[in-house]
């Protein structure tokens, strides 16, 4: 069984793509499976941020917190996690 590879004098005679440009088949999936990937990107920074805000709220009370602040950490935490999260989603071409 033998697989057509090509060899590397073969792949030297394409021409390569001018600097700056992308080549067409690396823009991703098109139509409605773009939109199903965006939802469940933001789908999984959402839920991976509340898990740490309880995580933070729970943390807090533990160490002995008015129930008031471990909220606002909690808050705080969520807000934090869920942006960060959807900054490197954007920088990973997700969104």
């Amino acid at each position: 069984m033998s697989t057509n590879t090509p060899t590397p004098e073969a792949a030297a005679d394409t021409p390569a793509a001018p600097a700056g440009t992308q080549p067409a088949n690396t823009a991703g999936p098109a139509g409605r499976s773009a939109k199903t990937v965006k939802i469940v990107a933001v789908l999984i920074a959402v839920l991976f941020a509340a898990a740490c805000a309880l995580g933070a709220f729970i943390l807090t009370r533990q160490l002995g917190a008015s129930p008031l602040a471990a909220v606002g950490a909690a808050g705080g935490t969520f807000i934090g996690v869920v942006g960060t999260a959807l900054y490197v989603q954007e920088k990973l071409g997700l969104l």
